[in-house]
């Protein structure tokens, strides 16, 4: 899904939350907190567009169209700081004016990590949920980075929430365990989850009720009960029983078993509930629950249970900064659940790897030596239950490359090193560059020994083995020397004349070239150019405009490393056909001019066509003169000489005057008769033709058609269904010159006999019908079989019987005679004998 799509469907789910559904909605309005993650992450990108660009875009289509009752705040996180956990901001109060949410909006920066769980309690908070209906919009790219317990702190501001409710939507989240932490968190306060696949259905379903609800009355008052294994866990889809009573006492309010997620209505008031999964005996309960009138009331219970994981490493304590190590490993093995290297007391992750892949997982020391722990992470709810410590010791490798090297030129770099993982590469780059700088860069995994380009300046670089994209564990100094090239070519040239062009330099690499430019050109910019790489002389085309310019040796596609001035001069050409010409007619044109290079042409187009435009042509490398058609339409053209595709360097009008046709022929025909047709008309060309058509059809319709170039009289077939019909002379394709109405009249035939035949002779069927037409045979065939459908067929062109074999097989069939491949004329019983 593009960019653009994915706004379009991202700004329908935008709307559908604002504006509740009717299972959600008290009443029309009402206060949103939208929290929007502006972590590093959104720098990421979908088809070339920032995740963060789109998210503005969307935020200011929905500003938009929001509707007026609709009051909104907007909370943003990690768009201040880097690494800071504390970096979140009400950017936006409840009800600020949309232009200040807009520019608020467009300020935002990513730059740091992803508390979105203490961003959503701050929503909660700014909302008053302990007092007041709250519904928070969470739009995250990414699994939380700073709280270790997101679905617990969902669930807990559900439970002390009067109405709390949280809305998510996964922004292009692919990871597994990102996108079931975001699910959790809106399953836990009774909140929808969208995904980008589910974007459209879902926004359009909620845009729909939004309109059905705003008339609809107060609802009832619900409960919405689920039950989840562990807190902040896996909902539980079937297998419980629930009881649901009043506080005081009295009668069940719901009892109800072998359920899943329950929903019923009750009275307003105050309720104990109970639930039990008799498959291992795990219950739950909660006391005292207010339900208040036309509340929305979701309560979730956890069953918990004991869940125990063990670890053990391979090797136990210690392993070379990123190189693998293999985890060991026992534990409730649920969907989710992952292995995770971390530093050691710290939250997140450097590296994991899902328990489904295997056992034992393998993963890879962080390229950072230090202290780090192994844990067994449970995937709903997330938490640790095992962890094991585990010591990075720095890597070591080493490089072996010159000592010195010319500009652009490529060298042999050998290199030892750990074994290869991401990220590790060997580069070359400033001495003080950070250690995620490079420029040409070969992967370790590739073998050494490794080539690389030099970088384009002259100056003091070092070659680099880097381990993880970051790391650098070895480095060797070496100069790069300017290089230095030469260009031997003519002081002058005609415009859109090709040259040769002598050079000498350093070896080709990529986006080496020789091109032709304005002096002031930047080093990027290129006309025509030749690869270094294709060996000297190279050819040049001079730009087709006269004036100063310079022939350019460029290394890598912008360093200028020669140059030579060549003053382009102008060229004179000329075109010369008739003042007159008939419409469609072949026309000699005799032209002089440069010497033919790539995109010369003469042409004939409309007097104020742009350079590019044509019509028919013809290469002026061919020679003079040139045959051009002339165009259909009548009016005022002129004749050019094109250079280059687009340059106009000599051009003569021309008048192209209406052509005439004329048709004679019978007025009426029988169905798929073939008739003389005589006429008269221009000059045959390509695709000038006669054919015979409904009077309604365009111009480029056809039926059966005598080109015109074959001469007068020419024959056509007639259709061979009956009605009106026009015989038409065409031109170019498309264009009637003439036409002449004709009626065709049904076609009839009659099957004379035989009556029988026997099997798998051959039989004399005679028959009447009308003149011969090409596809005109009689046939035999079952009964009951479609209309073209047979068994065995003959020619019907001898005019009045054809010897046609029987079936094999005795029994009842039926003679036809078909018209044209396509229609059934006439049919007649006939008995097969044995």
């Amino acid at each position: 899904m593009g960019p653009r799509a994915f706004l379009t469907l991202f700004s329908a789910v935008f709307i559908g939350f604002f504006a509740p559904p009717p299972a959600l909605a008290q009443a029309e309005g009402g206060d949103s907190i939208l929290v929007l993650d502006a972590s590093g992450s959104m720098w990421g990108q979908i088809e070339g567009e920032a995740k963060i660009t789109i998210a503005k875009q969307v935020l200011g289509d929905l500003l938009k169209d929001l509707p007026a009752d609709r009051r909104l705040g907007l909370v943003a996180y990690g768009h201040r700081r880097k690494g800071d956990c504390a970096d979140i901001e009400e950017i936006a109060s409840v009800g600020a004016e949309r232009a200040a949410i807009s520019s608020a909006v467009e300020g935002l920066n990513p730059k740091g990590k992803t508390p979105m769980a203490d961003a959503v309690k701050l929503a909660a908070e700014k909302l008053k949920y302990t007092e007041e209906k709250a519904t928070v919009i969470l739009v995250s790219d990414g699994i939380e980075t700073c709280a270790p317990d997101p679905c617990g702190v969902a669930a807990a501001l559900e439970k002390a929430g009067v109405d709390f409710t949280v809305h998510v939507v996964g922004f292009d989240v692919s990871e597994e365990n990102a996108q079931a932490q975001l699910r959790c968190i809106a399953e836990n306060t009774g909140g929808m989850f969208v995904s980008a696949q589910d974007a459209s259905s879902l926004g359009e379903a909620l845009n729909e009720t939004v309109i059905e609800a705003a008339d609809a009355p107060p609802p009832a008052s619900n409960l919405y009960l689920r039950a989840t294994e562990l807190e902040g866990g896996i909902v539980i889809e079937e297998g419980l029983t629930w009881r649901v009573t009043p506080s005081g006492g009295g009668d069940a309010a719901l009892a109800e078993e072998g359920a899943g997620v329950v929903e019923t209505s009750v009275a307003p008031g105050s309720y104990d509930i109970a639930v039990e999964r008799p498959s291992d005996g795990l219950k739950g309960a909660a006391k005292g629950v207010i339900v208040r009138e036309g509340a929305q009331k979701t309560v979730t219970i956890a069953l918990t249970f004991p869940v125990e994981a063990t670890i053990r490493l391979e090797p136990e304590t210690e392993a070379m900064a990123g190189t693998n190590i293999k985890v060991h490993w026992t534990g409730p093995d649920r969907k989710g659940d992952y292995i995770k290297i971390a530093e050691a007391g710290g939250d997140g992750y450097k590296t994991y790897e899902y328990v489904s892949r295997g056992n034992p997982a393998e993963l890879r020391m962080p390229v950072e030596p230090g202290d780090y722990e192994v844990s067994y992470m449970l995937g709903r709810p997330l938490r640790a239950l095992a962890t094991a410590p585990i010591k990075a010791t720095p890597a070591t490798a080493t490089l072996q490359a010159p000592e010195t090297a010319i500009a652009g030129e490529t060298i042999a770099v050998e290199f030892t090193g750990p074994p290869a993982g991401s990220g590790d590469w060997v580069t070359v780059v400033k001495p003080d560059a950070p250690g995620q700088k490079f420029n040409d860069y070969a992967y370790i995994r590739n073998g050494s020994p490794a080539e690389l380009r030099m970088p384009l300046e002259a100056g003091d670089y070092e070659i680099r083995y880097v381990q993880g994209g970051r790391s650098v564990i070895a480095r060797q100094a070496i100069k790069v020397t300017e290089a230095l090239a030469t260009l031997t070519a003519p002081d002058t040239a005609a415009a859109g004349e090709t040259v040769k062009v002598e050079f000498t330099g350093p070896p080709a690499g990529s986006g080496d070239w020789i091109t032709v430019v304005k002096p002031d050109a930047p080093g990027n910019k290129y006309n025509d150019y030749a690869y270094i790489r294709n060996g000297s002389p190279a050819d040049l085309r001079m730009p087709l405009e006269a004036g100063n310019y310079e022939i350019r040796y460029v290394q890598g596609g912008k360093t200028v490393i020669a140059r030579r001035p060549i003053v382009v001069t102008a060229v004179e050409a000329s075109v010369s056909g008739p003042s007159t010409a008939v419409a469609g007619e072949m026309v000699a044109i005799e032209f002089s001019g440069p010497k033919p290079g790539s995109g010369d042409w003469i042409t004939v187009t409309k007097s104020d066509a742009p350079g590019q435009k044509f019509n028919d042509y013809y290469y002026t490398n061919k020679g003079s003169p040139g045959e051009l058609r002339m165009p259909l339409e009548p009016g005022e053209y002129e004749l050019r000489f094109i250079q280059g595709r687009n340059k106009i360097i000599a051009r003569q009008p021309v008048t192209v005057t209406e052509a005439t046709a004329s048709l004679s022929a019978k007025e009426t025909a029988v169905a798929g008769e073939t008739i003389s047709v005589e006429f008269t008309g221009p000059k045959a060309a390509q695709g000038d033709w006669l054919t015979v058509v409904a009077p309604d059809a365009p111009g480029n319709k056809f039926n059966d058609y005598h080109y015109t170039k074959n001469g007068s009289p020419g024959s056509l077939r007639m259709p061979l269904d009956a009605g009106d019909y026009e015989i038409r002379f065409i031109q170019g394709g498309k264009k009637v010159l003439a036409r002449k109405p004709i009626m065709v009249t049904p076609a009839r035939a009659e099957l004379i006999g035989p009556a029988t035949a026997k099997a798998g002779e051959r039989a004399e069927v005679e028959f009447t019908g009308p003149p011969y037409g090409a596809g005109d045979y009689v046939a035999v065939a079952e009964p009951d079989a479609d209309d073209l459908k047979y068994i065995h067929y003959a020619s019907a062109q001898n005019g009045a019987s054809a010897t046609l074999r029987m079936p094999d097989e005795p029994g009842d069939y039926e003679l036809r005679f078909i018209q044209g491949h396509k229609k059934l004329l006439a049919r007649k019983p006939i008995k097969v004998t044995p």
